[in-house]
């Protein structure tokens, strides 16, 4: 396979989190060769694989090429995928694959069409091994391969979570319009929180910022929930390293000091919902909830406060968003003095709504909308 023989793989990420998440998978020890649009090119030994997999808090999908080649129509994709390899070595006949495919800028320029090409082309192989084919599943398959086709050019790869890895396991439950794991994660990154002060986000919502702040300060790595079922159908897949890693990592994990993470939320169903995703981590039932409106709060000293104000989806009128960014920015500050604050704002006219002076201003993106996140120094 391809990945066997360069040593390379490449890594999907959210749009916005380019430059961060190289720097987080230097640390985890990859080599990043190349940084594109939403993804990364690295190259790392299996160790630091296997340990990217599990402990990337910013990746979305970790790809292992199978196999690349120059593809002007969709006969050649099929014959190229037919004869690639023996896939029924792969994985058997009673376990299900999917195929993810983006194509662009092609010969070939129907996405699902190419997607079905090569499911068609890997189930030949079967039914001509064994007369019968394996299950095909758009959704919890066993085995996923992502198809990747822009300029002319394939790549088919196996996809080593299955699932993309935002997917924690903790939230199973979530409020309209919730954070993804991975921006949340991006943030508090941002924010440079370290646990060296008390975490406060003062509309929490389902939990997400409470939850990645719980498990970076408790050092919990990203997949501790999560059943990564790609990575076992790689043909040099090392069981006993990817449990050593898997425990390395799990040993490192402390507990959660007592205050140290709150929350809090005017719905007392976003609370429960936070409550009960969080009793998912260790350490969960030690993060601080209450049902409060960030206005009736007390004042509150020395904290770090991270948050994610609704924008749009909750509130009934522009003037209503005003508004309650107005409030905000009076409660930062009246009430919450040496303090910082980060703030996702759906745009920068909501940053000037919080009537705050912004230290400095990133663009993000939270799914395809451009949000800005506001850093606020409360003398």
């Amino acid at each position: 396979m391809e990945y066997q023989k360069t040593g390379k793989y490449f890594v999907q990420v959210a749009g916005g989190l380019e430059s961060h998440a190289a720097q987080e998978l230097t640390e985890l020890g990859a080599t990043v060769l190349q940084t594109l649009p939403r993804g990364l090119r690295i190259s790392c030994q299996k160790q630091e694989l296997y340990r990217i997999l599990y402990c990337s808090r910013l990746s979305q999908r970790i790809l292992a090429p199978i196999f690349s080649f120059r593809c002007h129509s969709e006969k050649y994709l099929y014959d190229q995928v037919f004869k690639a390899m023996d896939w029924t070595t792969l994985f058997a006949l009673d376990q299900s694959f999917g195929i993810e495919c983006n194509v662009s800028s092609s010969n070939i320029s129907n996405s699902l069409y190419s997607s079905q090409l090569c499911k068609d082309a890997i189930c030949d192989r079967f039914r001509q091994r064994f007369d019968q084919r394996p299950d095909f599943a758009t959704q919890n398959a066993d085995l996923t391969f992502n198809l990747h086709i822009r300029e002319n050019w394939a790549c088919l790869a196996i996809d080593l979570s299955g699932v993309s890895m935002h997917k924690r396991g903790y939230r199973l439950r979530s409020n309209l319009a919730p954070l993804q794991e991975t921006l949340a994660a991006a943030i508090i990154r941002l924010s440079g929180w370290k646990s060296e002060k008390p975490l406060l986000d003062p509309m929490c919502g389902s939990g997400t910022i409470l939850a990645e702040a719980l498990m970076q300060a408790c050092k919990i790595p990203a997949g501790f929930l999560r059943q990564d079922k790609g990575i076992r159908y790689l043909p040099d897949f090392d069981e006993d390293l990817y449990r050593r890693i898997k425990a390395e990592e799990d040993a490192r994990i402390i507990p959660l000091p007592q205050g140290l993470i709150s929350g809090s939320d005017c719905d007392p169903q976003a609370i429960e919902t936070a409550r009960e995703n969080l009793s998912r981590l260790p350490g969960g039932g030690r993060v601080v909830l209450s049902t409060t409106r960030f206005q009736d709060r007390q004042k509150i000293l020395g904290m770090c406060i991270i948050s994610n104000p609704p924008y749009g989806q909750r509130l009934e009128s522009s003037s209503k968003i005003d508004l309650l960014y107005n409030e905000l920015g009076d409660f930062l500050k009246q009430k919450c003095p040496a303090s910082e604050a980060y703030i996702l704002c759906g745009n920068t006219t909501l940053v000037s709504a919080l009537r705050l002076r912004a230290h400095w201003k990133k663009s993000l993106k939270n799914g395809d909308l451009e949000v800005k996140l506001a850093k606020i120094i409360i003398r």
